[in-house]
């Protein structure tokens, strides 16, 4: 019936030790682990992940026992078979040695793949982003050309003599009206005039907005966060690499226990071949970090940005002037197809 004890497999009321939340806690994430604790410890000793898939992995790890409920339920004299489920859990599988870090380090190697191909691709995304604005000749091209129609038309001023402008003033480019008629942005104005000045014409403006595109990726991400996922993970493999050497070091004694006692342990046979074969490609994301963060310096000196400015300020004013292109691009080739049906139907 609900509410009453747990019972053993004679039918007596099973023995609870636990805090009934924490007992309670443990049965519902322990449900999802499709095991029974004998299985279960051997799937860990193990490092069994056919058994041991990353969500179970994950459950484990808000499982693990305390050192005080550890003790508790060693030191109460009560038979295994005879203890409530979450204390059973406790007994069978609580008591594998170091078992957080062994889980920490089966959980990484599970989710390995997902990580480094995540972590490479937003520090890869950023550092396009830097090439991008620091390298290409189109978008140079366009920022010389906006330059010489702004001090064109701040002849009379004292602005119009200006060596430059600031990043901040591009998302202006698409809202500043000309006089001519009928009106225009000054983008717009400065897109004319960039193909018609270009061998290659509108190709040239349009190479740049697909260039750009790796600009609004980086204006999606946070810097300080892609700099400390890729970090935490490069960090998470130093800690397995100090888990393996510790079991490395353990006696052959320490094993022979484990094997009596539920199954042999496999850890140092699944993680030194593990840590041989992914060690270069983590050493090649800490190479691509480091690239990328001397590539936001040089970025953020290149176009002469205040220390205030952080990086996601000064990559979201670049990815709004990249949407303001496409659309003035967008705009320019509705018009010729426009002008082009209105030969066609005089024809």
């Amino acid at each position: 019936a609900a509410g009453a004890p747990p019972a053993t497999a004679r039918g007596e009321s099973a023995v609870t030790l636990l805090d009934p939340k924490r007992a309670n806690n443990l049965g519902i994430i322990l449900s999802a682990v499709k095991l029974p604790f004998d299985a279960m410890r051997r799937a860990v000793l193990a490092m069994d992940t056919a058994a041991l898939p990353l969500d179970s992995v994950n459950a484990l790890l808000k499982c693990v026992p305390s050192a005080e409920e550890l003790e508790l339920v060693a030191n109460a004299g009560v038979p295994t078979a005879a203890l409530g489920f979450a204390e059973r859990f406790v007994a069978e599988v609580g008591t594998v040695p170091r078992l957080q870090k062994r889980l920490e380090c089966l959980a990484y190697l599970l989710r390995f793949e997902g990580s480094l191909r995540a972590a490479a691709c937003d520090v890869a995304a950023v550092s396009a982003a830097c090439g991008t604005l620091c390298n290409s000749a189109d978008l140079r091209r366009l920022l010389g050309v906006t330059l010489w129609l702004g001090n064109a038309l701040n002849g009379n001023s004292f602005r119009g003599s200006a060596e430059g402008f600031r990043t901040d003033a591009l998302p202006r480019l698409a809202e500043l009206r000309t006089n001519s008629t009928p009106p225009s942005s000054l983008l717009a104005v400065a897109l004319q005039h960039c193909a018609a000045a270009s061998e290659e014409g509108w190709a040239a403006l349009e190479r740049l907005a697909q260039q750009l595109g790796s600009v609004k990726a980086a204006a999606r991400l946070s810097m300080t966060e892609v700099a400390d996922e890729a970090g935490r993970f490069i960090g998470s493999l130093a800690a397995v690499k100090d888990e393996l050497s510790f079991h490395s070091r353990a006696s052959r004694s320490a094993s022979a226990a484990a094997a009596a006692d539920g199954g042999a342990d496999r850890l140092v046979e699944v993680l030194e071949p593990f840590v041989n074969s992914v060690e270069p490609r983590v050493e090649a994301l800490c190479d691509e970090l480091k690239a990328m963060q001397a590539a936001l310096v040089a970025t953020h000196a290149f176009f002469a940005e205040e220390a205030k400015t952080s990086m996601e300020a000064f990559f979201s004013r670049w990815a709004t002037f990249a949407g303001q292109l496409e659309a003035a691009l967008a705009h320019e080739t509705e018009g010729k197809h426009f002008e082009g049906s209105k030969r066609a139907r005089r024809a």
